[in-house]
């Protein structure tokens, strides 16, 4: 049965590529979360962002997940990254395994459970959210700065609505 939760699958293309094409080689070295992004706890973002009018991006990580770590290092603090973040979305870091309650939608939930209702299933995921805090989609996987820039831009200016991420690409010079 399929949860009231599931995130649209829409962009499956998107999901595709991201999920063959990130990965890189080097050694994924520990890394420390950065302030930068400007993390907000997840019942507070909720309300800021349907406040605010902004989408949501969601960190989904876990304690023991290297690429996770290496996101945290390289990804987030990158400058085009925050920058983008902090412009044009409200930014939530959540332990995927965490029993901490978090309330979506009217529902409380543990974020372990959370994170099972939208459908992830490896870490980092991210969850992209709208202005009227229904799900978008999941992306998987470890992003660098370069691409994650990209498909922030891709779902910030909405262009998720009207075309798929390679065409996106194609279309930016991506």
């Amino acid at each position: 049965m399929r949860s009231k939760f599931a995130v649209p699958l829409g962009i499956a293309g998107l999901l595709v590529f991201i999920a063959f094409g990130w990965f890189l080689s080097d050694d994924p070295a520990a890394g420390i979360a950065t302030t930068e992004v400007g993390w907000t706890p997840f019942d507070e973002g909720m309300k800021l962002a349907k406040e605010q009018n902004k989408k949501i991006l969601v960190d989904l990580y876990t304690d023991w997940c290297t690429w996770c770590k290496k996101m945290d290092a390289d990804t987030y603090p990158n400058p085009m990254v925050s920058s983008e973040l902090k412009g044009n979305y409200i930014a939530i870091k959540l332990n995927a395994e965490s029993s901490d309650p978090v309330t979506f939608n009217g529902q409380t939930m543990t974020s372990a459970e959370f994170a099972k209702a939208v459908g992830v299933t490896g870490y980092p995921s991210t969850l992209f959210i709208d202005e009227d805090l229904q799900p978008i989609t999941v992306v998987p996987g470890y992003a660098p700065p370069e691409r994650f820039v990209k498909i922030l831009t891709f779902f910030s200016g909405n262009h998720y609505k009207v075309t798929d991420f390679r065409s996106y690409l194609n279309q930016s010079g991506g």
